[in-house]
């Protein structure tokens, strides 16, 4: 289902629709889009050559719900970015550039995004004000900027910068994320492992035990127990069911609660080495972000004002402000910094360095990658922690298994001895 989000819908006017169109291969398609009428949405489907189309209008509760949970990725705006970049490199016209993109992109609320984007230029708009719709998608920072490319006439090298800023952001997300895929995948084969070992091979040699008058150790029996929970469906299916209404409960708290997603993070940076890796992270996205706003030409308080609201971060929205704060009381940016409270001394220093020198630029660029190589040697590290780590756990689970099966053997063998 495609979905196009907004969340200011009573302040910019616009209204959300529910359509149903085809294309001209008669294929159909579904779902939400923003417009101030019935008849601009049905211009901006037609324009995108669709035909039979249905529209009505969306009730804001339920646009809101559905809006929670469905988002267009990073990833896809990462990609939306290098092509308009790379289409004005070979030098398309803005307006056709966006029709192509349109008609080649599979993704269907991209699509309908580029054919309003389209429309606002047929109008006399510009791109940034057609980008204004979509604050969810397209960040402050990244509308602001593009705005400022707009009056300039560095439209193509604005959006380079914005190319590199997104993927430098994916690169870093993506090594910390597949850094997670190995242990969660090797932790939930050994939970498996060990859950068919409690609930399919404990109890049958239990059951050939019950043949004999032995006592059962208290071991054997806590096995038992957590094996009759195990094996129970109903017991089973209340427990996903509740776990599954934690995370969601988790993820809309963490989207309508600020302060809730900010002591979450704490919480995070708290954890041993961990914290320490994901505090590092936060820094190289803000080194990126003012060195995305110092190439731009954006004033640092400006930007940080756009940032502010970009950050999906609370910990880095509060940052922020502290800075904002600071900088309209006169301060460098580099004691900025260091009254937020957030920032590492090196972090401070590089920066402080780059504004005496005048070389500003060079040090948030040597400071993004330092901070880079520091980050994947320290996961790196984590890794290899943590494959021994997994190997003495799963050791003393396998063993405690095999202590309370050996246990009632052994007692077992102690009364035939008897007799």
């Amino acid at each position: 289902m495609s979905l196009i989000r907004e969340k200011n819908l009573t302040k910019k006017n616009f209204r959300v629709y529910n359509y149903i169109a085809y294309d001209e291969n008669g294929l159909r398609y579904a779902g939400l889009m923003e417009a101030v009428s019935i008849k601009e949405a049905e211009r901006i489907l037609r324009s995108g050559g669709y035909k039979n189309i249905k529209i009505r209008e969306l009730p804001k509760w339920q646009y809101y719900f559905i809006s929670l949970f469905t988002k267009l990725s990073k990833q896809e705006v990462m990609l939306f970015t290098r092509q308009v970049a790379e289409m004005l490199k070979a030098g398309f016209p803005v307006a056709r550039l966006f029709d192509v993109i349109a008609l080649s992109t599979n993704n269907k609320k991209l699509a309908l995004i580029c054919l309003v984007i389209k429309e606002n230029l047929k109008s006399g708009n510009a791109i940034s004000t057609a980008l204004q719709r979509y604050t969810d998608v397209f960040s402050p920072v990244y509308i602001s900027l593009i705005k400022i490319g707009e009056k300039t006439g560095q439209l193509f090298d604005i959006m380079e910068e914005l190319a590199k800023y997104q993927e430098e952001e994916f690169k870093v997300r993506s090594k910390f994320i597949s850094s997670l895929v190995y242990p969660i995948f090797v932790l939930l084969i050994t939970f498996l492992i060990v859950w068919g070992l409690i609930v399919f091979i404990f109890p049958k040699l239990f059951e050939i035990m019950q043949g004999f008058d032995a006592p059962i150790p208290l071991l054997t029996h806590i096995l038992l127990a957590i094996s009759s929970v195990l094996s129970n469906p109903f017991i089973m299916s209340i427990g996903f069911s509740g776990l599954l209404f934690f995370a969601l409960f988790f993820k809309l708290f963490n989207e309508i609660s600020p302060s809730f997603k900010q002591s979450v993070e704490k919480l995070l940076f708290s954890i041993p080495y961990f914290g320490n890796i994901l505090h590092k992270i936060y820094e190289l996205r803000f080194a990126r972000a003012l060195l995305l706003l110092l190439r731009s030409g954006m004033s640092f308080l400006e930007g940080l004002r756009n940032l502010e609201q970009s950050f999906d971060s609370g910990v880095m929205k509060e940052a922020a402000i502290k800075i904002q704060r600071y900088l309209k009381e006169g301060d460098y940016l580099s004691v900025a910094l260091h009254k937020s409270g957030f920032f590492s001394p090196f972090f401070i220093d590089m920066v402080k360095t780059g504004e005496e020198t005048g070389e500003l630029d060079r040090m948030l660029t040597k400071l993004c990658e330092n901070l880079e190589f520091e980050i994947r040697a320290r996961i790196d590290t984590l890794l290899s922690l943590f494959e021994p780590f997994l190997v003495v756990f799963l050791g003393l689970v396998v063993g405690l298994i095999l202590f309370a099966v050996f246990l009632p053997i052994a007692s077992i063998i102690g009364t035939v001895v008897k007799m």
